[in-house]
């Protein structure tokens, strides 16, 4: 096996917005690190596990082996799953779990060693295109990557149209296959868009911060998922929800003055329709409000934002795929993929 530079490897990497550089490893994040210490915590874990980052390359290898540190969400129960999905000239053709690693409880406590290595053997001879999505579910160091002796190895950069997703935990999806089946990533395959996936479970708060990140991305189309993680514990009111909504287009607006924006409030969550955390809004109230934040900002002159209903991507019909009454299943992540490419990325009304 051929080890390549890890200088090399960062320059392969897609649908991130920094990377840690530590003596010996990088590691891919969804927010800028020189603002590290902004973030508390969780924030900080979630918006570094890798939803929606892949390595992509053109490449005759047969052989693709990763040593990395690798720390699997173990939230209020097991680890999750932490597949690596391997896609060869647009094809998902096999799915490795790393051997060893820890796991990392809500506390931040770990269990384990982080050590670990994945394999992919006996893959197809000739040069392919190459795409392998990270787990969403993990932070991945990456320490090592090795190809086949004699491979040949070339950047295969993304110059699709690109769409930028923000959200919680139902934009980040842990509970997904694989990151490429998050319904973001569902959606812009089927149109043939890149993406990048801000989705940070727990974390989506309508911030300052998070509309910085996005305001300074290169995008041809921005989808805000808001208002799930507001209801959890009640930090919004009506006004300052709107309010906040408002400040985090106004920011985003700063650097994409026409760029298209889609503004999704949340899905069908039945314990949440009708009520609320402390004095906060229920989740019938946040819909409204977005659609009222939505038209202001049309009546205002912004003719490229829209509204979709989160209730369009997912509702009552849907809830046998809503296992905890919170999060979708695979198959729920899926159709909200499909739904979204089918209303917002073709036909006449699409946005791009």
């Amino acid at each position: 096996m051929k080890a390549i530079a890890l200088s090399r490897v960062e320059r392969l990497l897609e649908g991130h917005i920094d990377v840690r550089r530590r003596p010996g490893s990088i590691q891919p994040l969804r927010y800028p690190f020189a603002e590290h210490e902004f973030y508390d915590p969780f924030t900080r874990w979630v918006a570094s596990a890798p939803s929606g980052v892949r390595i992509r390359m053109k490449s005759n290898t047969t052989a693709i082996h990763l040593e990395l540190n690798q720390r699997v969400a173990a939230f209020g129960g097991d680890p999750r799953p932490a597949p690596y999905d391997l896609f060869i000239n647009g094809k998902s053709v096999v799915r490795e779990s790393a051997h060893g690693g820890a796991s990392i409880g809500l506390d931040g406590s770990l269990t384990g060693d982080e050590t670990a290595n994945v394999a992919f053997d006996n893959l197809a001879k000739g040069e392919k295109r190459i795409e392998l999505w990270l787990p969403q579910s993990a932070t991945v160091s990456i320490r090592s990557f090795a190809l086949s002796d004699k491979a040949t190895c070339a950047p295969w950069p993304d110059k699709r149209k690109r769409v930028l997703f923000h959200g919680s935990s139902i934009s980040h999806c842990m509970e997904a296959d694989t990151a490429a089946g998050a319904w973001p990533a569902v959606a812009a395959r089927l149109s043939d868009f890149a993406h990048t996936n801000l989705g940070w479970a727990g974390s989506c708060i309508l911030s300052g911060l998070a509309a910085r990140i996005i305001r300074d991305q290169k995008a041809d189309a921005i989808v805000l998922k808001l208002g799930i993680n507001v209801h959890g514990q009640g930090t919004l009111k009506e006004r300052t929800f709107a309010d906040s909504a408002h400040a985090m287009l106004s920011i985003i607006r700063e650097k994409h003055k026409k760029t298209p924006i889609v503004v999704i409030s949340p899905i069908f969550s039945p314990p949440r329709e009708d009520k609320s955390e402390g004095e906060g809004l229920t989740l019938k109230q946040m819909r409204a409000i977005l659609e009222r934040v939505v038209a202001a900002r049309v009546k205002s002159g912004d003719a490229n934002i829209r509204y979709l209903s989160g209730l369009e991507l997912f509702n009552e019909s849907d809830r046998a795929d809503l296992p905890d009454e919170l999060h979708p299943n695979a198959a729920g992540y899926k159709r909200m993929g499909e739904r979204f490419h089918k209303l917002m990325l073709k036909g006449r009304k699409a946005i791009l």
